[in-house]
């Protein structure tokens, strides 16, 4: 993780988060993954920002355009171009903002999996851990046994 000149990270607009030097690379990894998300949504927002103002803008100017030369012939063409292409501008800034959507929506879900793999890893860590603690081989070896079946995911058979 490159770390930047307050030690956040390369993504300083990520917010208050910060991984202490002990931490799991887990934790690291998870910020750094939320930090690249929302620094891609944010940029493909502004740009859908920045698409619909033009594009709204230049649709005004083809309205406006079109209603002051109406009365002239053929001069209406212009101001038709011109709303044209604001309409497509503005279509544009909407997939920007559809795509700024999506991104969040995918990182949510890929956040919650990740969340849940973590609890997983940690519930089997303090399995191992307080099967050690076991001093009855007889229920160590049942406990084990039972473990193993939970991980794999196989039944017994009835």
């Amino acid at each position: 993780m490159g770390a930047g000149p307050e030690g956040r990270g390369k993504y300083a607009d990520s917010g208050a988060l910060r991984v202490e030097a002990g931490g799991d690379g887990f934790t690291a990894l998870l910020v750094e993954y939320y930090a690249y998300g929302l620094a891609q949504a944010r940029t493909s927002f502004v740009t859908s920002q920045w698409f619909g103002a033009m594009g709204g803008a230049i649709l005004l100017f083809g309205v406006g355009l079109g209603v002051w030369k109406a009365e002239s012939s053929g001069e209406l063409y212009v101001g038709v171009v011109t709303s044209s292409v604001g309409l497509v501008v503005t279509v544009i800034g909407q997939l920007f903002h559809r795509r700024a959507d999506a991104a969040l929506r995918y990182m949510a879900d890929q956040s919650a999996l990740l969340r849940e793999d973590r609890r997983a890893a940690e519930a089997m860590r303090r399995a191992v851990e307080l099967l050690g603690e076991v001093a009855d081989p007889a229920l160590r070896a049942r406990l084990q046994a039972g473990l193993i079946m939970k991980l794999s995911g196989a039944e017994l058979p009835g």
